[in-house]
């Protein structure tokens, strides 16, 4: 009988600390992460084109892959737009990650200046064993 009351406590304890389950066609945050940075991305892409007829052909073609990359339509991404709209918190903390991760990207691939390449080279000279 113990052993039971223990079992129930323990399951009772471990749902309790679960996180609320997401209503049907919600994604998690995590993956609402990523495809709003994908989303994201592609609109600033797309801002820098200026033919109509172009930008829309552009348009369809790339958000229509970013609903098959992440198994999604366009109703499931306005829905849970709406969904995460309603919990500001939730959604202040999901643009901060991808805030974040937009500006990791963006020093990754600026050019490393000529100066701590030269200084780099220095200092790997000077380590050299003089012969």
């Amino acid at each position: 009988m113990k052993r039971i009351l223990v079992y129930f406590c323990l399951s009772f304890i471990f749902l309790a600390c679960n996180k609320p389950d997401l209503p049907k066609g919600i994604m998690d945050e995590e993956k609402m992460v990523k495809v709003l940075m994908d989303v994201h991305i592609t609109d600033a892409y797309l801002n820098q084109v200026y033919q109509r007829d172009t930008l829309l052909m552009q348009a369809h073609a790339r958000y229509n892959y970013i609903y098959k990359k992440y198994n999604i339509d366009s109703a499931t991404l306005t829905k849970n737009i709406k969904y995460y709209s309603l919990r500001p918190k939730v959604l202040s903390n999901m643009y901060q990650t991808i805030q974040d991760s937009l500006q990791l990207r963006e020093e990754s691939r600026r050019p490393k200046p000529l100066v701590d390449t030269l200084v780099k080279a220095d200092t790997l000279k000077n380590d050299l064993p003089q012969q």
